[in-house]
C-alpha cells in the first residue's frame, strides 16, 4: 500500500528525497497564513502537529483555513475530515489546541488549552480512552511515539505522567535540536512512527546520532523491535512532527 506523509511545506530536500527513497511520498502543506504574516518562524504557520490531529484510522481534523488552503492536496488522500475553528492567535496557549498526543488508548495533552473536538470525539470513538493532562500545552512536540505503549520525551511533567499511567517513557535532554525563531526543538516535533512491511520504523527529521543520548535512544527502540531512521546527515530539526497517512 502506497504510504503518505504529511509534513511541513518547508522540510530540507534531502529529507524529502529519503523519503521518496522509502517509497513514502511527502504531502507538503501549508499553515495558518494569517500567523505566518505576523511572524513567518512561528511553528503555527508551518508545523502540521500545531494545525491536525490525527484522530483514528481515516479520520483527521484540521484547522479550518489549512483546510480549506490545501483542499485539493488533501482530498486526493480521502481522509474523513472533520474542522475546527482557527485559533484566535498565535500566543500561547491559544495556539495549542491541535497539538495533542495519541498512544494506544492514552490521550496525552493539557485538557484546559486543547480544542473540545479531539476531547470529544477521542471519547466518542476510543474506547476505555485515558486523557493524561499534563502542564506542558505542546504535548505532541514534547512527545516521540515510539509505538502504543512507549514514548521518548524531554518533559519532565509529561515523563512523570507517562510512568504514572503505564507508559514506558524515556527521558532525554533538552535542546539539540534546531527550531526555526527559537533556542531549541523538541524530539516529537523531529519524529514520525511508520509500519513498512510489517515492521516499525521511527523516523527523524536529521541525523539522530548527533543527540547526545543517541545510544539509549537506540537501546530503547531496539528493545521495542522499532528501527530508527535518520532522513538527513544534518543536525535534528523540529518541522512539526510527521504524520503517517
Amino acid at each position: 500500500m502506497k504510504k503518505y506523509i504529511i509534513c511541513a511545506y518547508n522540510i530540507d530536500e534531502e529529507i524529502e528525497q529519503n523519503l521518496i527513497n522509502l517509497d513514502i511520498t511527502p504531502v507538503k502543506l501549508c499553515g495558518i497564513q494569517k500567523f505566518r504574516k505576523r511572524h513567518p518562524s512561528h511553528p503555527i504557520s508551518y508545523h502540521p502537529d500545531m494545525f491536525c490531529f490525527h484522530l483514528n484510522k481515516n479520520k483527521w481534523i484540521f484547522y479550518d483555513e489549512v483546510y480549506r488552503t490545501n483542499q485539493n492536496i488533501i482530498d486526493r488522500l480521502n481522509l474523513e475530515i472533520i474542522t475546527a475553528e482557527n485559533p484566535a492567535s498565535c500566543e500561547y496557549p491559544n495556539d495549542v489546541g491541535l497539538n495533542a498526543a495519541i498512544t494506544g488508548n492514552n490521550l496525552i495533552c493539557n485538557v484546559r488549552h486543547t480544542n473540545r473536538i479531539i476531547i470529544d470525539h477521542t471519547i466518542q470513538t476510543k474506547k476505555n480512552i485515558n486523557i493524561i493532562d499534563v502542564k506542558q500545552g505542546y504535548a505532541k512536540c514534547s512527545a516521540c511515539i515510539v509505538d502504543e505503549h512507549a514514548i521518548i520525551t524531554s518533559d519532565v511533567s509529561i515523563y512523570e505522567k507517562a510512568k504514572q499511567n503505564q507508559i514506558d517513557a524515556l527521558p532525554v535532554e533538552k535542546g539539540h535540536i534546531d527550531l526555526d525563531g527559537y533556542d531549541y526543538g523538541f524530539i516529537g516535533g523531529c519524529s514520525g512512527l511508520i509500519n513498512i512491511n510489517g515492521k516499525n520504523k521511527l523516523l527523524f527529521t536529521g541525523n539522530i546520532k548527533l543527540h547526545p543520548d543517541y545510544e539509549k535512544i537506540k537501546r530503547f527502540c531496539d528493545n521495542r523491535g522499532v528501527e530508527i531512521i535518520s532522513l538527513s546527515e544534518k543536525k535534528l530539526k523540529d518541522y512539526g512532527s510527521l504524520f503517517v497517512v
